[in-house]
């Protein structure tokens, strides 16, 4: 299949209406801004290629802003090591609020992957706001024999390293769920690594890697269409999002496996509060409401919203449990 029709086929009419940079729309009122905030252009940094939800999740954040403030929201994505590249560019830049980060779980995991980043992901960054969740998603190219995730355990464990599994990254909340997966069902399979969903559903769908664990985003538009198998969903619960497809946990027979994605957005450390602030007040209004939550669930998210504290505290304990898990495990980046 050519890989740029299946790439379409995953962004589909979300990314058709909106370009890289979002269109400066007629600002409407707004009691988020600011009197001196914002006066020219934000950039918000995507640590993914093109094509995943970490990158939809930001072409709904960013006309969002664009809309509400008057000010052109430039999405800029800087992909590799794991989002480190993109995560130290906002980590690094000058806290005052034009610089931001759009993220997915994967971040709460960087401190157990790696022993020695040149930044801190908890210090160096302040959160600012949760967008919105959903479990990932587990599928198999439908020429490989497994139809369930019971099949797949006992195929691995007849061919050990031979199956193949895609990620969005090393180091990634996908990765992190194979690593359980793997852990959990005491089977050894081949982890490969891409640099995003969209790289990553295109290697799968095309045959290239056997299987795939991922956002609803990104795998489920190709479970729709038979080009990949659905499996389960890494939640505890079934979910809203694909109903039909069992929890890992059922449908593996793997007591306590339980991955849930989220997507946010933080600013760098010491951005003054009063703009962190501003900028939660426009996007937890925005993804409660009935335009954001149909958004959302359009690329496969429930909303989430919140205030500042809420957020950050999750992310703390959010990033001290992947800690314990990665590090008991023995997984290392570098």
């Amino acid at each position: 299949m050519n890989p740029s029709k299946v790439l379409c086929a995953v962004l589909g009419n979300l990314l058709a209406t909106a370009p890289v940079v979002s269109a400066l729309a007629q600002s409407t009122p707004s009691q988020t801004r600011l009197p001196d905030y914002p006066t020219r252009a934000l950039r918000l940094v995507n640590p993914f290629t093109p094509g995943g939800t970490t990158d939809l999740v930001a072409r709904i954040v960013g006309p969002r802003l664009t809309e509400a403030w008057g000010q052109q929201v430039i999405i800029d994505n800087r992909p590799g090591a794991g989002t480190n590249i993109g995560n130290e560019i906002v980590a690094r830049a000058q806290p005052d609020g034009y610089t931001l980060l759009v993220n997915s779980a994967a971040i709460s995991t960087l401190l157990g992957f790696y022993s020695k980043l040149s930044y801190d992901p908890v210090k160096d960054l302040a959160p600012v706001v949760s967008v919105g969740e959903a479990p990932l998603v587990m599928a198999i190219h439908p020429a490989l024999e497994p139809r369930t995730v019971r099949d797949v355990i006992e195929y691995a464990r007849a061919k050990p390293k031979l199956l193949t599994i895609s990620s969005s990254g090393t180091g990634s909340s996908t990765h992190l769920a194979i690593e359980l997966f793997k852990s959990l069902a005491k089977i050894e399979t081949t982890h490969v690594p891409y640099k995003g969903g969209g790289p990553a559903v295109i290697a799968t769908v095309s045959g290239e890697v056997n299987a795939i664990i991922n956002s609803p985003a990104v795998v489920l538009p190709h479970v729709k269409t038979n080009r990949l198998r659905g499996l389960a969903v890494t939640s505890a619960k079934r979910s809203e999002i694909a109903p039909d497809l069992p929890p890992m946990a059922e449908a593996g027979n793997l007591p306590g496996y339980e991955v849930q994605g989220w997507y946010a957005v933080f600013a760098p450390a010491g951005t003054p509060r009063r703009i962190v602030q501003a900028i939660n007040s426009e996007l937890d209004q925005y993804v409660k409401s009935p335009e954001g939550r149909a958004k959302l669930l359009s690329i496969g998210l429930t909303s989430t919203g919140g205030a500042v504290n809420a957020f950050a505290d999750y992310y703390r304990r959010e990033t001290e449990r992947w800690v314990r898990v990665i590090r008991g495990a023995g997984i290392k980046n570098d």
